[in-house]
């Protein structure tokens, strides 16, 4: 009854870490990154303003001088680790300190991501309490449990350093390698206490697949990086263009888009190839045919999208669905890789 619940709320969290990055995404195309310039609370209230009249006449210095404080005491802390070259940067990037005028719409998209975000950790603490049933039983499950915890904490106090350094290039990025590697950990318990329930056959080739799968999944996260990165970069165009010019963005992006563009090939192809190993493997095929249908349809629309991005200016509706659909994939291929793993394990045995 209770691995029951564990499957269950493991599930649900599963579901709402994908609307977070959903919702990530949404912040990040409609520029409310800094909708809320402190953290964890939102211009120093659990619930935001409606209007700028609700705040003081010098709350932007109010809220400067709070970022400045914390930004010199990271400053110090990468110092003391080797990172001079980030501190440095962190202490003297004028653009860090020049502080957004009060947008309401801004405000509560990015106030909403955060209650999301708070949902989502409150589902992870309570899956990890719900774990404690499998210690004796499935210790895994409940190590992994913990980890997963510890890592959205983490993750936590990493979203706090992308709004005082007010969205730093880089830092974003390992945001969201990150969330990858907790949905991983969430995926992977989800499946430890369900696997006795997966009807797991055996077929030809196994190995290589497994590997394969890996080489994919390697593949997913540099070009899933590599995007994130090229979305820092069309911020910066937006803000110097004043959100004008949209047609030119891409004009202005450096051979990262390039790289991108020309490695979705390569993962179409890596996908594509992986599915019709699935597909020559009968038994595998009639057991899982509903995931690599879904796979299939996800790498569709993911070209789609990507298509979509590049020849209509960019549309600020298809960037969050871009990832979205990416990190699905990411998370689905993953599942395949597990189901794979212990395929092996069983014939050992």
């Amino acid at each position: 009854m209770l691995g029951d619940y564990y499957r269950k709320l493991n599930f649900i969290t599963l579901i709402l870490l994908f609307l977070l990055i959903l919702a990530g995404g949404i912040v990040r195309s409609t520029g409310s990154g800094m909708g809320c310039p402190d953290w964890p609370k939102c211009f120093g209230e659990f619930i935001p303003p409606m209007d700028e009249s609700e705040l003081s006449e010098n709350y932007k210095e109010d809220f400067l001088t709070k970022r400045k404080n914390k930004n010199i005491r990271l400053s110090r802390m990468l110092s003391f680790f080797g990172f001079n070259e980030l501190s440095n940067k962190i202490l003297n990037d004028k653009s860090i300190y020049v502080e957004d005028d009060f947008n309401v719409y801004k405000t509560w998209t990015e106030y909403l991501n955060r209650l999301l975000g708070a949902i989502v950790g409150f589902s992870i603490l309570l899956t990890f309490i719900s774990s404690f049933k499998y210690i004796k039983s499935e210790k895994n499950i409940f190590i992994v449990s913990f980890l997963t915890l510890m890592l959205v904490l983490f993750q936590a106090w990493i979203g706090s350093i992308v709004v005082s350094t007010k969205l730093m290039p880089g830092i974003i990025t390992l945001h969201m390698i990150i969330a990858l590697l907790i949905i991983c950990l969430v995926i992977y318990t989800y499946f430890l206490s369900t696997k006795n329930k997966i009807s797991i056959t055996k077929f030809s080739d196994i190995n290589f697949i497994k590997y394969f799968i890996i080489i994919n999944l390697v593949a997913l996260t540099f070009q899933i990086s590599l995007g994130t990165q090229i979305r820092e970069s069309i911020d910066t165009i937006a803000v110097d263009l004043e959100y004008n010019l949209r047609n030119t963005w891409i004009d202005n992006l450096g051979i990262e888009f390039f790289i991108h563009r020309s490695f979705s090939l390569i993962i179409l192809g890596l996908n594509l190839y992986l599915c019709y190993l699935f597909i020559i493997n009968k038994i595998f095929l009639k057991t899982y045919l509903k995931i690599i249908i879904i796979i299939l349809s996800l790498i569709t629309l993911e070209i789609i999208t990507g298509a979509g991005m590049a020849y209509f200016s960019i549309p600020s509706f298809l960037q969050p669905l871009h990832l979205f659909l990416a990190v699905l994939i990411f998370g689905l291929l993953f599942y395949m890789f597990l189901i794979i793993r212990f395929s092996i394990k069983k014939e050992k045995f």
